[in-house]
C-alpha cells in the first residue's frame, strides 16, 4: 500500500515545522582564550584559567566544563606566562 502524494507533502511540512523552532533557538557556543602571568607556573596557570572563565562569563556565556591549560612558557626574570581556554554557551532565546 502506498501513501498518496498530498499526505507525503503534508507529513514533510509537519516535520519541517516541528524542526524550525529547535533550529532557530539553538544555543550559541564558542571558545575563549586568555593569557595569565605570574612569578611561578602555579600562579600563571591560575591567572590564565580564571581569565578564560571570566572572559566568557563577562560576555554572558555559561561555562561548559572546566577551563583547560594550553601551555606555559618561562619569561625569564619576570616569571611564567600561560595560556588557557574555556568553552561557554549562551542559553537559547
Amino acid at each position: 500500500m502506498s501513501i498518496p502524494m498530498p499526505f507525503r507533502a503534508l507529513a514533510a511540512a509537519v516535520v519541517l515545522a516541528a524542526l524550525a523552532p529547535t533550529v532557530s533557538h539553538a544555543a550559541e557556543c564558542r571558545h575563549f582564550r586568555a593569557v595569565g602571568s605570574g612569578l611561578n607556573t602555579s600562579i600563571a596557570t591560575l591567572m590564565a584559567t580564571q581569565g578564560a572563565i571570566n572572559l566568557a562569563e563577562n560576555r554572558g556565556y555559561t561555562i561548559q566544563g572546566e577551563a583547560k591549560l594550553i601551555s606555559c612558557t618561562s619569561t625569564g626574570v619576570f616569571g611564567t606566562e600561560c595560556a588557557a581556554t574555556s568553552y561557554g554557551c549562551k542559553p537559547p532565546h
